[in-house]
């Protein structure tokens, strides 16, 4: 039987002062830092001002499940959620 991957799902961990969003990417232009999350209740519009978290954002692309750092609007890390938690299938 297939191991489906769960559901989008919206996790409020409080890191500090980030939050740790986790959810379907709706939209996603880096090279303007732009960013749209879709969670379990609401979609989430981001910015990404730095080098560095634009090119976190290329990574991804819409539909991919994502989870994302952001603080006040502002992405602060972004990365794609592997369906397969797997590290390194044996051979």
């Amino acid at each position: 039987m297939p191991i489906l991957a769960a559901p989008p799902t919206e996790t409020k961990t409080e890191t500090g002062q980030a939050t740790v969003l986790t959810g379907k990417v709706r939209s996603v232009d880096a090279k303007v830092g732009k960013l749209t999350i879709k969670t379990n209740d609401r979609e989430v519009k981001l910015t990404a001002d730095s080098k560095t978290t634009r090119a976190a954002l290329e990574k991804l692309k819409v539909g991919d499940t994502a989870r994302v750092f952001e603080k006040g609007g502002k992405v602060i890390a972004a990365s794609p959620v592997k369906a397969d938690s797997k590290t390194k299938a044996t051979q």
